[in-house]
């Protein structure tokens, strides 16, 4: 038995799909995403429906940038390969969307999301598979489709051909559609080329984007006269502890489906989504837990970084607060302005570690760096 069989045989998680249940992949899920636990309803039911076949989980994620797009597909191809029982699910790809139509013909091409989806295939199966063994696979694929929103049908107030075209063409797939595909096989003990029938009903196609100017289209609906919509108040609690009133925008407050259409989404296109979800802009405390144990966290790095020197990292909370408070105002980057905030404090110190003067010798031997409160405040200017 390989490493492999012996830890799948292993497993915690039910070998039959339908036991392990939206709940169970939520949990699962929520381990690796931050502050987006209504989002991750919605996708845990959709990966439930993709992994028992019964119905279309389609998803249409919409969120500004640094809140979690990239981050929930990442954890759903995650959860693909620790779980044994969803191997059959486990030719996830990701591919941007500007890269599935010809500008030069305005023709979609569905064998470049089929050529992204059988790299993956055959990567899972491991060895040069048969026809049957491809297919299987590719059939039962997780697709995912970033920046979505830059192929609108309108843009500048001007018709948008190739838009409508990428469009139109996701919207045959996501129906179902058999595909024929050019490829090389096994048969007979050699590989062969091979033209195979894919049939995409029993994909799930997951789309994403910041939808930017939806946002504004939406601010601009709600705060005009006459509009009979106001915007909400809320009381923000600072990192030092103060309080203050602050007025903000929150697009699913207002979002209506329609929106869509306005902003240039081909009704019928959206019409072929499970669910169109709205995620969380980021809140200081999330920012803050993000910064101190998400595993892709700036911090996380900064930390490997000086165990180079022998040097161990530590976080004051306060300090840690005030650098999510100010994340927090950059309400467009999401969790992305942890990273450029956290590098103009620990630039100088990567740069010249003991030369900093914040490097302190350990009793037990080695050394210790603590990032303070005053030394985020110094350096911000805060």
């Amino acid at each position: 038995m390989t490493g492999l069989a012996k830890q799948e045989s292993a497993s915690p998680w039910p070998e039959n799909v339908r036991e392990i249940t939206p709940r169970r992949i939520f949990e699962a899920l929520s381990s690796g995403v931050l502050g987006q636990d209504k989002a991750l309803e919605f996708v845990a039911v959709s990966v439930y429906k993709h992994a028992t076949g019964t119905l279309p989980g389609n998803l249409l994620l919409i969120g500004n940038s640094g809140t979690g797009k990239t981050t929930i597909m990442n954890e759903i191809q995650r959860l693909y390969h620790e779980v044994p029982a969803f191997r059959p699910l486990r030719a996830m790809t990701i591919i941007n969307a500007n890269l599935l139509v010809d500008s030069d013909r305005m023709e979609f091409r569905p064998e470049r999301l089929l050529s992204a989806v059988e790299q993956r295939a055959r990567a899972v199966i491991g060895h040069p598979p048969s026809a049957a063994e491809l297919t299987e696979l590719m059939e039962r694929a997780t697709v995912c489709v970033d920046e979505i929103d830059k192929m609108s049908s309108v843009v500048a107030g001007k018709p948008n051909p190739i838009g409508v075209v990428l469009q139109q063409g996701l919207l045959t797939l996501m129906e179902g559609e058999v595909v024929p595909y050019r490829t090389f096989v096994v048969e007979n003990g050699e590989e062969q080329p091979k033209v195979l029938d894919i049939n995409t009903k029993g994909m799930m196609f997951i789309c994403g984007g910041a939808f930017e100017g939806l946002y504004d289209q939406v601010f601009y609906r709600v705060t005009s006269p006459g509009s009979g919509e106001k915007l909400k108040s809320t009381a923000i609690r600072t990192a030092d502890g103060q309080v203050r009133i602050e007025t903000r925008f929150s697009l699913a407050d207002f979002f209506r489906l329609e929106d869509l259409f306005t902003y240039g989404m081909v009704p019928q296109f959206i019409a072929r989504f499970d669910n169109v979800v709205i995620l969380n802009d980021l809140t200081v405390d999330v920012l803050k837990a993000i910064l101190l144990y998400a595993n892709d966290s700036p911090l996380v790095r900064t930390r490997k970084y000086l165990a180079l020197f022998d040097i161990e990292l530590e976080v004051e909370e306060l300090a840690a607060a005030i650098i999510a408070e100010q994340a927090e105002r950059q309400t467009r980057t999401g969790a992305r302005a942890l990273r450029g905030i956290w590098g103009r404090i620990m630039n100088p110190v990567e740069f010249d570690p003991f030369g900093s003067g914040l490097v302190k010798p350990k009793p037990e031997g080695g050394f210790r760096l603590t990032v303070t409160a005053d030394l985020v405040r110094r350096t911000l200017g805060v």
